[in-house]
Parts: C-alpha cells; sequence; structure tokens
C-alpha cells in the first residue's frame, strides 16, 4: 500500500478530487493539496474537482481561485452538482411549478421554464432543496442538527410534492462552527425517512460521473476518486465501476470517531462501503 495519494501517480490518469474533507476544511486549504495536485498535472495527469456544491461552475471556479486553487495550475476542471442540476433544468422543456425550501439558489434555474412561486402550496411540482439554514439578524445561519426544519418538512409529506436535492452531502464543515453542520442531504435522508421522494444530482449517482468524464476519453481503470465521505465519495466510484482512495481528513472519519469505531476498517466493514486505498493525508 502507497504511503499517500502520489505514490498511485502511475497508475492513474485522471484524478478526480472531492473538495471539502480533501483539499479544503472548510475554513483553509489542507496541508499538502496544491503540491499534490501540482505534481500529479506535472506528470501529465488529469486533476478534476469533483464537488456537491450547488454554485455553477464558473462561480465555482472563482470560490476556489480565492481558496488558492487556481485552474490550469492546480486542476485542469471542476464539476459541481450545481452545474449539473443546471443543465437538467435548462433543457427540461416543461413549466413546472416549484418552490424553495432553505436558502434560496439564484442561479440553478434562470434558464429553466420552471415557474417559483413565492409560497408552499400542495399545488407546486417540486420542492428544490436549498442550503437548511436560518435566517436571523438577517444573516444566515448554519445548523447542527434538522430539528428546526422538520415540521416544514412533514407538511410537504402530508401534501406527497418531491423534493430535488442538488447536494446529497449530509454534513460540510463551515466557518459558524468547529463541528460540521447539516448540508441538504441530510434534509433529503430526513425526508426519505417519513416517506417522501427524493430525487438527487451529485455523488454518489451515476449521472454526475458520466457529466464530468464526458470529454475523457480513459477506460475506468485509469480513473481514481478521492474523497473523505464513504456514502457519496467513495459509494459513488465504487458504483460507477472506478478505484477509490478514502482520505481521513474530513467528514467519515469525524463519523467513526463519534459513533465510538476502534478503526476505520471497522467502520467500512459497517457501512458495507470499501474503498480501494485508505491515506492518512494527501
Amino acid at each position: 500500500m502507497p504511503d499517500n495519494i502520489l505514490g498511485l501517480i502511475n497508475k492513474f490518469d485522471v484524478f478526480l478530487f472531492d473538495i471539502y474533507g480533501v483539499i479544503w476544511n472548510g475554513k483553509a486549504p489542507i496541508v499538502g493539496a496544491t503540491e499534490v495536485m501540482t505534481a500529479i498535472r506535472k506528470a501529465g495527469k488529469k486533476v478534476v474537482l469533483l464537488s456537491n456544491g450547488t454554485e455553477r461552475q464558473e462561480k465555482a471556479e472563482l470560490s476556489n481561485a480565492k481558496r488558492g486553487f487556481i485552474k490550469g495550475v492546480h486542476y485542469d476542471k471542476i464539476i459541481t452538482s450545481g452545474e449539473l442540476a443546471y443543465t437538467v433544468f435548462s433543457e427540461d422543456e416543461r413549466k413546472l411549478k416549484f418552490y424553495q425550501f432553505g436558502r434560496r439558489n439564484e442561479t440553478l434555474f434562470a434558464d429553466s421554464k420552471y415557474i417559483e412561486e413565492e409560497k408552499f402550496s400542495a399545488n407546486v411540482d417540486f420542492v428544490y432543496v436549498g442550503v437548511p439554514q436560518l435566517l436571523e439578524n438577517e444573516k444566515w445561519k448554519d445548523c447542527l442538527t434538522t430539528s428546526p426544519f422538520e415540521k416544514e418538512l412533514q407538511s410537504y409529506k402530508k401534501c406527497s410534492v418531491p423534493l430535488v436535492c442538488a447536494n446529497p452531502d449530509m454534513k460540510a464543515h463551515a466557518s459558524q462552527y468547529d463541528e460540521a453542520v447539516i448540508r441538504q442531504g441530510s434534509i433529503a435522508r430526513y425526508y426519505q425517512d417519513i416517506g417522501g421522494d427524493v430525487e438527487f444530482f451529485g455523488k454518489p449517482y451515476p449521472q454526475i460521473y458520466d457529466f464530468a468524464l464526458q470529454d475523457i476519453n480513459v477506460p475506468n481503470d485509469r480513473i481514481l476518486m478521492i474523497g473523505d465521505t464513504l456514502e457519496t465519495d467513495i459509494l459513488g466510484g465504487n458504483s460507477y465501476g472506478i478505484k477509490t482512495a478514502l482520505m481521513l481528513t474530513g467528514i467519515t472519519y469525524e463519523n467513526m470517531q463519534s459513533e465510538g469505531f476502534s478503526s476505520i476498517e471497522e467502520y467500512c466493514a459497517e457501512l458495507k462501503i470499501y474503498p480501494n486505498y485508505i491515506f492518512e493525508t494527501l
């Protein structure tokens, strides 16, 4: 077993990097991330950032440049689940009615024929899951659990309205807390648990891998997915038929510790999701 990602540089031609928990910890770049990405590209390999974020691609490039990750230097392209959702929405000819839950997304529906309703009603075709935050004193505040939103979600379920989730991640690190806060995936999981229907865009679903790799002609056995989350990054890569590397710098390692497991191998066995490689750092 190699010591780090660079030990695999001759085995793969395309390296798919998750962002949060792999190269960015919510507040700063993870140590060594830029150096590893640069070395991979200098070896003639491709680096693709594959994120469950809901930003459009151009905005995601700008956001990551501010973090210190520069397109053409550290990576070749960035693909977000938001860009995928925008593409699907824009190509849909139906005039569906929808309502936005949580913090609204201003861009994903800009070129669609969908009609946004200002208030929820049983007549909407779907509810789009925005970032699960609360507006307090004109500022959006993250939450640690789904509790503040459950009554509202139950009202959607009573009307049998499906949710659309463009970020399947359940948790992420943000600046307001030291511990991970909930994200759209937690809302979607709660809704499924109470019997609601959810349509997803993003990892672990194969559509985003098709979207990310559509212009890359490389056999699957030459592609590596690098992520910190078993349920999205690793499950997604495994299901798509590419190799996977789990980084112990993010959500899965934190979950393992908080749930009382003694080793990452034991935790993988509990979830029945197995990466091909496990690394403590990049």
